[in-house]
This record gives C-alpha cells, structure tokens and sequence, in this order.
C-alpha cells in the first residue's frame, strides 16, 4: 500500500525530515563558525601583530640601553642609543594599533590600552634619563653615578611594563586558540552527526522509493529497450509502482501509439518529398512546355495515388485556356472539355486562389455544405470527381493555370503533406512555363537578332560596293570636265565642279570607312605584324599631312623620336589610324593653331600623342566619340565637314593590336589623342 501511495507524498515526509535536520545542523555550524572565525581574525588582526611590534619594541629598547651602558662608562659606541627612540616611538605606535582593533573585546582594548600608555611612559622616561646622564659628557668620562641609577631605574620600569603586557597578549593569545579549536570540535561534531541522521533517512527512503519507483521503472526501461531493438508495439505495466509511475506507464503507451502514427506520417511526407524531387527531376530533361506539364501530371497523380487529374494553362492575358493537360488510372476514360460556362471561369478561380487561400480542397463534393455551391455542382456533373484537391499554377503575380487532383469513387481527406506536395509540384510546373517559355523566346530573338545582323552587313557590304562604282564615273566624267574634254569651262562652272570634287572625295572617304568598318566586323582585324620604328611612323604622318595643315595655316610640329623605340604592328593599318588622328587634329584646328606629334617610352609601352590647339571636344560628348557617326556638338554646329566613321576605326585598329586609344581635351582648349601600343621586345639571342 505504501509503494502505492504518490511519490509526491514519500518525497514530502523525506523533505520535511531533512528540513528540519539539514537547517539545525547548519545554524549550530554557522554559530560555532563564527566563533572560530571571530577568534581566527583576532589571533591574525590584532593579537599577532601586538605580540610582534611589542617583541620589537623590546629588542630595540635592548640596543639603545647597551649602548647608553658603554657611553656612560666612557667607551665609544657605533650606535647613538637615542637616535633609536624614533623606532621604538613607531613600534609602540603599532602595538597600539593593534590592541585596538575591532576584532578585540571592549574589556580586551581597554586593558591593552592601559598597560600601553605605561610602557610609552616607562619609555619616555628612559629616554629622558639616558639623555640627561649623557648630556655635557666628554668622551672617555663617565656619567655620574646618580646619572646612571635613575636611568638603570626608567630601564626597569620598562622592562616591567614590556613583560606585563607581553604577558597579557600571550594569553590572551591563548585563549583565542582554545575556543578556535573548541568551535573546530563542535562543528565537526555537529557535521558528522546531522550527515548520519541524513544517511540514515535516506537509505529508509531509498528502500521505500526502490518499491515504488525504481523497481517498476526498471521493468518500464525494459520496454523501452525491446522498443529500440524494433519490438514497437511492446507496452509497459500500468498496474505496477507508484501512483506517478502508473502515470507515467500509461503516458508511455499513449505516446508509443502516437509514436507508431507519427512514423507513418514521416514515411508519407518523405514519400511526398521523393515525389517532388521526381517530378523536379523529370521536368528538368523536358524539351517544350506541353512535354513538361506532361511529366508533371504523369508523376503527380500516380504518386498522390489520386484517380484523375487535370492541368489547364492560361494565355498571356490569364484568363483563356491555352493548353489542357489530364492523366487518369487505366481504368477510366479521357474527359471531354470543359462546358464553357466553366472555361470561362478558369482565369478567375486561378486568381481568386492566388489572392486568397492559396489551394482549395473537399473531402466529399456530395457533402451537404459543399454541394451547395453552383460551381461544385457543376464541376462534380462535367468531371465525376467526388473529392477535389484545386491548386494555382503561377509565379510571382501571374497566374498560368489551374491544377486539380480528383478522386472518382469515394471521398478522400487530403492531408497536409500531401497537398505541400501538389503545391511544390505547381510551383515547378509555373517555373517550367516560365523558363521553358523565356527559353523559346530567347532563342527566336537570338535568331532574329543574327539574321538582322546578317542583313545589315550583307547590306553595307553591297551598299558599299555599289556606291564604289558610279562614284568611279563621276569622279572620272569630273576630271574629264575640269580638263576641258569636253569643252571650255567658265569660272562659276570651275566653282561648281570643285564643289562636286570636294563631296566626291568626302563620299570616297566614307566609303572607304564603311567598307573598312564592315571587313573588321565580318573577318576580323587581319593584320601583319613587323617590327616598324616609331620615328618612321611619325615621319610618314608629317609628310601626308603637311599639305594639309599648309593649306589651313596651322603648324604641324614632329618631335624627336628615340631611334630605338620599336613597336610590332601592321604598318598600313597603324599609319592609317595615325593619319586618321592627324587629320582630325589639323581639321578642328583654327588658322594659327598648332599640331603636334610625338612619342615616347612609358614601361613597356609606347606612347604616341597627336595633340592640338583646336576647339576641343565637349565633356559631355568624350564618352560617345568612337560611336559609329556620332560627331561632337561644337563640331556639327561649326559644319565642320566629317562622317564620324574615323575614331570608330582607329579604335579598332588599336584594340586589335593590344593598345588602347586615350582621349583627353579641353572645349575651347585643344585635344590629345595618345595611342598607347607594346614595346616590340628584342630577340633573346642564345650565346
């Protein structure tokens, strides 16, 4: 009957028999502690370090009467016995300190405080005594006999009033140790009497909780046990042991049943998950998107163990159905479309579900609530399907479709891990769509971007060429003209022809440059590297150019070029783009002006500067200038004659030989162009 009584009760009679014990022992141990320790500090704080300062005090009362004993007989002495009264002033001042501390007794202070005051005055007296008798003394005479009793007489007051309170210290010492060592006893007394009462109720209660507790809770450790070694339905008494115990049983067969369900419903979700993964899996190898959304109804309603399901796409504008997708069991047959009042409807579910709930699921579309609604009615009459498990296809805030899971011959509840799943396999099929669709797109465009591209070089190309030929005529019949071939030609007619002369070649030029341009675009930079020198380089610029800048007044200045300084490129095309640059420098550069070259090293680069004094180039525009025909504002304002084909070349003839074109100016100021090209290494000679 005990054994079965609550534990809760047994534990209290323990507690309240240790309460009373554990605080009595412990009050009794503080009390005698305290006493110990009260006697410990006066032993430490005050009476040892009394019995320390007074002993000094002794010994350096000694030394100073010694040597007063042979200066008053007339002896020398290396230690002046009154030069050490300001020691012994500070011994008695710690003796002092130490009888009066707060560790001691009331009665304990003022006794020690007493016989303190009459060893300072026993001292003070000696010293005033030795003082007196050595006073006037010469060396090698001796004090008076009167001199010397009275000072022999001061020394043996102190020496009665050093040991009195030596005396009174030391036993006061001992009894500090006798209680110290009496609370030792008691305490210890007290400890080992209360632990055996303790040991003593608790083996009792060890007895009575091994009946109760510990023998039943072994048995259920046992279950536990068969249950790890896969005896899951192994169950515990729920008869034995405590009324807790019992409890506790009875909890752990509750818990084993659950558990039993829970490890059902963890099989089920990873089974979901593994489908989910599946279907991720096989839609990823999909090459359209009617393949994959096929993939995906295929695995999901075979994997939800459903009867039939059914997946409708929405167009671009979310509300016509696109595609329609089904899979079912063997042993039903395809559905028909949908009625049209319920097509109509499938754009509005989709967003209604998005907007709202997110899915919608009927265990039994005949259910009274259920059946209710129109649209149940509807659904159930055009499909069959008793229980409906409705999902949305979409991503971000598009929707794409409606996905519906159906059982066919009896209600079905959908639990949550299986309608996670249909929802992770919705999301798939959206993303599916949406790459698989981008993925279309983007291969027409590339498409039609490389045939567009195709076009226009094909058309450059051949708009060039076409344009070579009747310029040939023209420029031919022109010259032919000018020479008078064809008859006298007046002054306004020479005006006129040179007008002609001056845009053919201008349409020569750009001509040149789209064909250029086009060739670079279609085969690439083609060149033919040698090693050139910098100096030729320049010097076949100056001399293109000087007729040039001669006509336009403006200065054309080469600077000296180092004889070693060599880059390897295609000469043709680095003089074209240098005479490009020139070019355009002596242009935009107003009579006057000045245009200069150079080069120079800069590590293991060459630095050639074409730099003038002309109207420079606009902040704004410096970004834009290697744009093909973009020309800079203050040069179309000024009509300023160009094709904005130039830099667009010469960028690309330095690129293509690893350079790179800086362009720096000024509006108003002037412009530098630097073309920045590899030092052509030296040949390593092996010796």
């Amino acid at each position: 009957m005990v054994s079965r009584r609550p534990v809760g009760s047994q534990i209290r009679v323990l507690i309240t028999i240790l309460v009373v014990l554990v605080p009595l022992g412990a009050i009794i141990s503080v009390a005698t502690i305290h006493s110990q320790g009260a006697a410990v500090r006066a032993l430490t704080l005050a009476l040892g370090p009394a019995r320390e300062a007074n002993s000094a005090v002794l010994l350096d009362m000694t030394r100073a009467e010694a040597a007063w004993r042979q200066q008053a007989g007339g002896l020398a002495t290396p230690v002046d016995p009154l030069s050490l009264r300001p020691a012994v002033a500070a011994e008695l001042a710690r003796v002092a300190t130490a009888t009066a501390s707060d560790e001691l007794t009331q009665t304990d202070r003022a006794r020690f405080a007493g016989q303190v005051r009459q060893e300072r005055e026993a001292v003070e007296a000696w010293f005033t005594a030795a003082g007196t008798s050595l006073q006037g003394l010469a060396p090698g005479r001796s004090a008076t006999p009167a001199d010397r009793a009275t000072a022999e007489t001061a020394y043996a007051r102190f020496r009665s009033a050093n040991e009195t309170l030596g005396a009174s210290i030391q036993a006061r010492r001992d009894a500090a140790r006798i209680d110290s060592r009496e609370a030792t006893a008691i305490t210890s007394a007290v400890i080992i009497a209360v632990a055996a009462a303790v040991v003593l109720v608790l083996v009792a209660a060890g007895f009575g909780m091994h009946r109760a507790v510990g023998r039943p809770l072994a048995r259920l450790r046992e279950v536990v046990r068969r249950q790890a070694e896969e005896d899951v339905i192994a169950m515990a008494n729920q008869e034995e042991g405590a009324l807790e115990v019992r409890m506790l049983a009875r909890d752990f067969n509750d818990l084993t049943r659950a558990n039993a369900r829970l490890v059902d419903q963890q099989a089920a979700v990873l089974e979901m998950q593994e489908l989910v993964l599946d279907v991720g899996r096989t839609v990823r190898s999909a090459v359209d998107v009617h393949e994959a959304l096929q993939r995906v109804t295929t695995k999901l309603g075979a994997g939800l163990g459903a009867d039939r399901l059914l997946l409708y796409t929405l167009g671009d504008d979310g509300q016509t159905i696109e595609d329609r997708l089904q899979w079912h069991t063997d042993d039903l047959p395809d559905l028909p479309p949908l009625p049209r009042s319920l097509a109509q409807q499938v754009g509005a579910v989709n967003d209604e579900l998005r907007r709202d709930v997110g899915f919608f699921d009927l265990g039994d579309l005949l259910a009274h609530q259920a059946y209710d609604d129109e649209r149940a009615r509807a659904f159930h009459r055009a499909t069959g399907a008793r229980s409906l498990l409705m999902l949305p296809v979409g991503t971000g805030g598009r929707g794409l479709g409606i996905l519906s899971v159906m059982m066919v011959g009896a209600p079905r509840r959908w639990h949550r891990h299986e309608i996670q799943a249909a929802q992770q396999c919705a999301a798939i099929a959206a993303q599916s769509i949406v790459a698989l669709r981008l993925s279309q797109m983007q291969d027409e465009q590339v498409r039609r971007l490389t045939e567009l591209d195709r076009q226009k070089t094909d058309f450059m190309a051949t708009v060039s060429h076409e344009l070579r030929t009747p310029l040939t005529s023209i420029s031919g019949y022109l010259e032919l003209l000018v020479d008078g071939d064809f008859g006298e030609v007046s002054d306004g007619q020479h005006v006129a022809l040179d007008i002609i002369g001056r845009n053919a070649t201008r349409l020569r030029g750009l001509i040149e440059d789209l064909l250029v341009l086009n060739k670079i675009e279609i085969s690439g930079l083609q060149a033919v590297s040698e090693e050139v020198a910098v100096r030729d380089l320049l010097r076949t610029v100056t001399e293109t150019m000087e007729p040039v800048a001669a006509n336009g007044g403006v200065e054309l200045v080469c600077t000296d070029v180092p004889d070693d300084l060599v880059v390897r490129v295609d000469r043709g095309q680095v003089e074209r783009a240098l005479i490009n640059l020139g070019s355009n420098a002596v242009k935009f550069t107003r009579k006057g002006g000045q245009v200069l070259l150079s080069a120079e090293r800069s590590g293991d680069s060459t630095i050639i500067s074409v730099h003038d004094t002309g109207i420079g180039i606009p902040a704004a525009d410096l970004a834009r200038l290697s744009e093909r025909f973009f020309r800079a504002g203050n040069a179309t304002a000024a009509a300023i004659p160009g094709t904005g084909l130039g830099l667009a070349i010469v960028r690309a003839i330095v690129e293509g030989h690893g350079g790179e074109l800086v362009i720096a100016s000024v509006e108003g100021e002037g412009t530098t162009m630097q073309v920045v090209l590899p030092v052509a290494q030296p040949a390593v000679v092996p010796a």
